[in-house]
């Protein structure tokens, strides 16, 4: 019976199967001793940036797309980081922090870009 913190912990992954995480895992740049690095789930971060973008320009207008995003990606970094799955009093896990940020706002930027040629 999984524990309530294996549950939590399990819920910074959104609950993928083992296989999909460790793809996900898959290192482009760099490797598990570097301190920059991006793997599969860089992308997943572009990926739902931009995914949240058309969802903010879709339903709530009015908002300011950016920080908006920004508020919604450190919400999510700040959860990763209570349930103790982003290492942050780490170099690379504050690396790792602004790389997945930085992903997520570069989605929100391309989506909106691709919208307002």
């Amino acid at each position: 019976m999984p524990t309530l913190h294996d549950i939590l912990y399990r819920s910074g992954d959104v609950f993928l199967p083992l296989p999909a995480r460790k793809f996900l895992e898959t290192y482009l740049i760099g490797n598990d001793r570097t301190i920059f690095y991006i793997t599969y789930w860089s992308w997943v971060h572009f990926g739902s940036g931009i995914l949240t973008a058309w969802i903010l320009i879709k339903y709530y207008p009015k908002w300011d797309l950016y920080w908006t995003g920004f508020v919604i990606h450190g919400l999510w970094e700040l959860w990763q980081i209570f349930i103790g799955m982003t290492p942050w009093r780490t170099l690379r896990g504050q690396v790792d922090i602004a790389v997945d940020t930085a992903m997520f706002m570069a989605g929100m930027w391309f989506f909106r870009a691709l919208i307002y040629r």
